[in-house]
């Protein structure tokens, strides 16, 4: 069974597209991260490591074997996840995963600009900021796709309590989680990072820290969201996963 980590307003719709190409029999456990959807203040929580302590208690409700992924935000929170309880599961997936900051100048100046978000947010409303946030170059590759399939993301995106995102921001912004990347080489579970080419960030971050897992990989002609760009090849990789952990 595996456990499916959405991004930075996201939501479990996010994963849809995914699943549709991956014709399992299994149903998986795919939560809402702190600060998403309408019922977000019923599992609110004060800290990164306490919202890694919620969906670590939801993860030893399901059936083994597990499997855990993440993309972007999901993915730093599934990262969390590993280094306190990676014997909960057979494989995981980071799609688009950040280690954490090791610099304490870059921390101070990741948690002013979340916090500069998270003011944005809460003074301006959902849509200016989903516009603002849907135009960053970090996304372009994303207007390629059809008008439909983009549509069903801004409503996701709109669907959120702006109050609910700013909380996100403030409690599992970047600068809030630790640095975990050197964690990365004592699992014993087989890793999966993947990341899309055309986000040379994020791939050049994956690529660094590929001496430390199974398997890298790096989807051509896609940009930061490999989940929405390449579902199949999403549903493909969470095949491989399982057939791999089971070598």
């Amino acid at each position: 069974m595996w456990m499916l980590l959405h991004g930075f307003m996201g939501s479990p719709r996010s994963w849809d597209r995914v699943l549709s190409a991956c014709d399992s029999p299994d149903e998986p456990t795919v939560p809402q991260l702190l600060g998403h959807g309408d019922d977000w203040k019923r599992n609110r929580v004060a800290s990164f490591e306490e919202e890694v302590s919620r969906l670590l208690a939801i993860a030893t409700t399901m059936t083994r074997p597990r499997y855990l992924c993440g993309y972007s935000m999901g993915a730093r929170v599934a990262l969390g996840m590993l280094v306190r309880g990676s014997d909960l599961f057979e494989g995981a997936i980071l799609v688009g995963a950040h280690p954490g900051l090791d610099d304490a100048e870059a921390r101070t100046e990741r948690r002013a600009a979340d916090a500069k978000r998270a003011r944005e947010l809460r003074r301006e409303g959902l849509v200016g900021f989903v516009d603002a946030w849907e135009a960053q170059p970090l996304f372009a590759s994303q207007r390629r796709l059809p008008s439909p399939v983009l549509e069903v993301q801004r409503q996701i995106r709109l669907s959120h309590d702006a109050e609910g995102l700013a909380a996100c921001l403030e409690v599992l912004g970047l600068a809030e989680m630790p640095s975990l990347g050197a964690a990365l080489s004592s699992f014993e579970i087989p890793i999966t990072l993947m990341a899309g080419a055309l986000d040379t960030k994020f791939a050049t971050i994956a690529e660094n820290l590929s001496s430390k897992v199974d398997l890298l990989q790096i989807v051509e002609g896609v940009g930061h969201n490999v989940v929405l760009e390449a579902p199949e090849v999403v549903a493909m990789a969470l095949k491989t996963r399982e057939q791999r952990a089971h070598e």
